[in-house]
């Protein structure tokens, strides 16, 4: 198994269509993320601009340069249907982060480095893989595209600054991430997320962004010299983008001294040197001026307003999850500061705790970084138990205790010979349906081959075999243990249960695999054995029934004896045909007691046979502890799978 890479930086990107950030984290301390600063601040607007002289120019220096060739924003939420030029767009984007890290010094080395990038949740995974391909060719070479949804559920889970525990965050949870272009809806149940978004919303676009625009278009509106700025900002894509920005920085003004008494007006200015006057548009914005804004029927929300798109994006979740309603939701993204989004998730879900952190904006960079770290750690953890797994320590184990195993097995099977073959056969032998002896043999190896191939002889061995491998549940924690201390998990993460739901057939193990035919048949000749020498002598005598006729039979066999010797009135017997009259004198109660003062002499007989296999191992002992080894390893596999969920 090739060495895990290590990693001297964990960086998170959330790449937002309206801002972006760097969340950073050295691995293998438990440390909150820190937010990384670039160009001045720790969200900088997702923006290029494309100077004559100053060359890519990114976030607010773009938006503030004059004479810019080009300025690009918003790429982000056209690249499923501009997948090339916005492809293009981000690619260039992420190198700059990259070259403006490399400047600042915050990381060692690229190839030490390790970047989670976010991403909606109703992403394809073609798509998602598209979307990397741009980031690694940046120079983020390694590189992982993470649904923002997950990465908000780490925060939520890891950051402490919700206040929640594990057990909440593992019940149904809708995480509700308000970003600049989009709403994504996230429904996550037992850690395994749903995206209600691409089939349940349609087209809606639900986003801050939107708003930006019509605090812009209200502005211009209301200002003298309307025409001249709407003519302005068609003709110069640039002066629109900065508009904007200016735009969406008083409504972040607004929402952040929403209810606040500070007197603080809400407002901005923005000078266009087009023509030989500039002209200025100033932006404000009242709390009339946004209830106006929120209530506005929108061509792009199909005639609702900001307000009733939203409610009836949560009515549909609602109903989209009647039969397993949330009980938590979490807010992300900078949009969720805006009290409506609180205030309609309250209305529609009463019964569900509303979790929002101090900087929403920066949740899905944080959380990004903590699902890198966590990651990372379940894979070192998965890649420790599948080395145990792949290893020979197992089988080596389960080979060393095969004996054990054998003398479990040898009882009921010993017992389903002696109980319930040998008495069939016998009867069927007593009323003529068996010609002679030999037959007898042959029958009992075919019937025999038949039950230990039965599911009900696999139910009869279950109990022994469980109880065999709960035996061994000591040995394995030795083997498991350790790798439970090196993860800070508790020991009985991988501890088998106690009984383990094992048996023969879960372990696809059957009777016949235990015992080979040829070894049948030496079993059969022990109990066939056993019936000549009832026959023929010693207790085998209180087979006959009494009286006249039972002593006759037994002085017939004992002058049979004496004359030929036992040995060949043995091979007589075997061959013989006796008369069915003669057959009915033999006592099956006797027969029965016979063999089973013979049982604990039949069983060690069995064990004897099975254990012959094992030195050296035949080729069917070790195909059945090649088997046995992988039910058990197949166990700790699932229960590493259940385990990873607490690594933290």
């Amino acid at each position: 198994m090739s060495e895990r890479k290590q990693y001297t930086d964990y960086f998170g990107f959330d790449l937002g269509d309206g801002e972006s950030a760097v969340g950073w984290m050295r691995p293998g301390r438990r440390t909150e993320p820190q937010m990384i600063e670039l160009w001045g601040r720790k969200s900088t607007l997702t923006a290029i601009g494309e100077h004559p002289k100053k060359g890519v120019l990114i976030g607010e220096e773009a938006c503030r340069a004059s004479g810019l060739n080009s300025l690009s924003v918003r790429f982000k939420s056209r690249y499923l249907t501009e997948t090339e030029e916005s492809g293009r767009l981000i690619e260039q984007f992420a190198r700059a982060v990259l070259d403006r890290l490399k400047a600042d010094g915050r990381l060692d080395s690229v190839e030490t480095a390790c970047f989670f990038v976010g991403c909606p949740s109703g992403w394809s995974k073609p798509v998602r893989d598209a979307y990397r391909e741009h980031f690694v060719a940046a120079g983020m070479v390694n590189c992982e595209i993470v649904s923002e949804s997950r990465a908000a559920f780490m925060f939520a889970r890891e950051s402490g600054e919700l206040r929640v525990s594990d057990d909440l965050l593992t019940r149904p949870t809708l995480i509700i991430d308000a970003g600049s272009s989009t709403t994504d809806f996230t429904f996550v149940a037992d850690l395994n997320e749903k995206s209600l978004k691409a089939s349940d919303f349609g087209e809606v676009t639900l986003g801050g962004g939107l708003i930006d625009r019509l605090v812009l278009e209200k502005n211009v509106k209301r200002h003298p010299e309307a025409g001249v700025i709407a003519e302005i900002l068609d003709r110069h894509p640039a002066y629109a983008a900065r508009c904007e920005y200016e735009a969406r920085r008083v409504k972040e003004m607004y929402f952040t001294w929403q209810g606040r008494e500070s007197g603080m007006p809400c407002e901005s200015a923005l000078k266009m040197y087009v023509g030989s006057t500039p002209v200025t548009l100033d932006i404000s914005l009242t709390d009339e001026d946004m209830k106006e804004i929120l209530a506005q029927p929108l061509n792009e929300l199909s005639g609702r307003s900001f307000e009733g798109a939203y409610r009836e994006a949560l009515v549909r979740a609602k109903a989209e999850l009647q039969d397993t309603l949330p009980e938590s939701i979490l807010l992300t993204g900078g949009a969720s500061r805006m009290p409506l989004i609180e205030r309609i998730c309250r209305e529609i879900f009463p019964d569900a705790q509303v979790l929002r952190g101090l900087e929403p904006e920066y949740a899905i960079a944080r959380g990004l970084c903590h699902a890198l770290r966590i990651d990372q750690r379940i894979q070192g953890f998965s890649e420790a138990v599948h080395e145990l797994i792949e290893s020979d320590d197992m089988e080596n184990l389960v080979m060393y205790r095969m004996g054990e195993l054998y003398d479990a097995v040898s009882g009921p099977m010993t017992n389903v010979l002696l109980d319930e073959i040998a008495p069939e056969v016998f009867r069927l032998w007593r009323a003529g349906g068996i010609r002679t002896i030999n037959d007898i043999s042959d029958e009992i190896a075919r019937r025999g081959r038949s039950r230990l191939e039965s599911d009900e002889i696999r139910e009869l061995l279950r109990p022994a075999v469980s109880d065999w491998v709960d035996a061994l549940r000591p040995n394995i924690e030795r083997m498991t243990d350790p790798i439970c201390d090196e993860f800070d998990l508790p020991r009985t993460s991988l501890r088998l249960p106690v009984k383990l739901a094992i048996q023969p057939a879960q372990l696809k193990i059957s009777p016949g695999q235990l015992i080979r035919i040829d070894e049948l048949k030496a079993v059969v000749d022990m109990v066939v054995a056993a019936i000549i020498a009832c026959i023929l002598g010693g207790g085998g005598m209180a087979l006959l029934a009494g009286g006249l006729p039972g002593l006759i039979v037994g002085f017939i066999v004992g002058i049979l004896a004496g004359v030929v010797g036992t040995e060949a009135a043995e091979r007589m017997m075997k061959k013989a045909e006796l008369p069915s009259g003669m057959r009915r004198l033999f006592s099956e109660r006797m027969f029965m007691k016979s063999l089973d003062r013979r049982r604990d002499q039949i069983r060690a007989g069995v064990c004897a046979q099975l254990r012959k296999d094992l030195e050296p191992p035949t080729e069917p002992v070790e195909n059945t502890v090649k088997t046995i080894a992988e039910s058990i390893e197949r166990q700790l596999d699932a229960m590493m799978k259940r385990a990873a969920l607490l690594i933290h």
